[in-house]
């Protein structure tokens, strides 16, 4: 059975998740075995008033950015998007700087040989953010490591801090990075604003 991985973050208030190695639900990384706990746990970064960025502009439509997807990024989307309808939340629109820096993310793990919310290179990802120009007043990302969407995206489900990233109302642009390559066969790397 091939090994899935998964982390996430959400930035600065905690949620009660244990994170482990195995195949349950509210593991961040999912493993066919054990492993002890992880030093991931979900959090989310917001910005209060007194520090409100300046939201950001994107010049392209959602139709024109979806168009400068691979298929399987729009693969995700339209995956991630099916689980918010079910929710009851709106859908997220592709956005192309953080699909810039998403892709960038995941190759940075890939070329680096490590899986972790911070980059040796480029910090954490609120810090690559503010690198790559992008403005937010909440933001998270999660990542996987798996050989196809489909499998990456229900490991991702199944993972209450990953599904809470998801399906967070206050997200309304996502940034998906896939790219081939490392000992999972795809690295998978979702960013989130709001």
């Amino acid at each position: 059975m091939k090994k899935v991985i998964v982390a996430s973050l959400l930035g600065a208030s905690l949620f009660g998740v244990n994170a482990g190695m195995s195949y349950a639900a509210s593991c961040p990384y999912s493993d066919a075995q054990q492993q002890p706990a992880s030093k991931y746990m979900p959090q989310e970064q917001k910005v209060n008033d007194s520090q409100q960025q300046e939201q950001p502009k994107v010049d392209e439509s959602s139709a024109s950015s979806q168009s400068q997807l691979t298929a399987d990024e729009k693969q995700m989307l339209n995956s991630v998007n099916k689980e918010r309808a079910k929710a009851g939340v709106k859908p997220l629109v592709a956005d192309m700087k953080l699909t810039k820096m998403a892709r960038v993310k995941a190759q940075d793990m890939i070329s680096n040989n490590y899986f972790d919310h911070n980059s040796p290179k480029y910090g954490s990802p609120f810090d690559m953010m503010k690198k790559f120009g992008i403005t937010y007043r909440t933001a998270g990302e999660n990542l996987a490591g798996n050989a196809t969407v489909a499998k990456a995206h229900t490991a991702l489900m199944n993972s209450a801090g990953h599904r809470a990233n998801i399906l967070k109302a206050g997200y309304t642009k996502v940034g998906i990075g896939i790219i081939k390559g490392g000992k999972y066969g795809k690295m998978f790397v979702q960013e989130f604003t709001g």
